[in-house]
């Protein structure tokens, strides 16, 4: 009887989902075929963080480890700046000044970090479409995982470094 009942449950569980998925995908009368580019990752203020210490366990991510991880996304950070200066009118060879500060605030559990900061000491900052791309670019890098409570972890960078080499 229980697992009849768990079993219809579930079916009505998955039909419902279906249908408002189904509902969600319609385009709402009114509204422009735009689409809009948003982040994938949340952005988080590491002043209101709180950790259960007894949910989790001691050990803290391995520095070296959580900063090759970061490394590995200048690839798709130069994907970022590329895209911006396309869609903002900056010439290929012009560099976008300023530096970007990341506050990566990691999964102890998962790969994915829970979510990612940036920010731009220049007028990039406002630039929502840039910023999203880069934080997105973070966070797909796959951060280690380890035995202990979610930490930030915080690295800087130039925001277009060029490719000009001097002598």
């Amino acid at each position: 009887m229980a697992a009849d009942l768990v079993q219809k449950l579930g079916l009505f569980t998955l039909a419902a989902a279906v249908s408002l998925g189904a509902l969600a995908c319609k385009k709402p009368e009114g509204r422009s075929n735009k689409r809009t580019v948003k982040a994938t990752i949340a952005e988080f203020d590491p002043s209101k963080m709180s950790v259960d210490l007894d949910a989790y366990g001691t050990e803290r991510a391995d520095d070296w480890e959580v900063s090759q991880a970061f490394n590995r996304s200048f690839d798709g950070l130069d994907e970022c700046v590329a895209k911006a200066k396309k869609k903002h009118g900056v010439a290929e060879g012009e560099a976008l000044e300023g530096d970007v500060d990341f506050a990566v605030q990691l999964d102890p559990k998962s790969k994915r970090p829970i979510a990612v900061n940036a920010t731009i000491d220049s007028k990039w900052n406002d630039k929502k479409d840039l910023k999203d791309c880069l934080r997105d670019a973070v966070a797909g890098v796959g951060f280690p995982t380890y035995d202990g409570p979610p930490q930030v972890a915080e690295f800087y960078t130039q925001l277009d470094p060029g490719s000009d080499y001097e002598d």
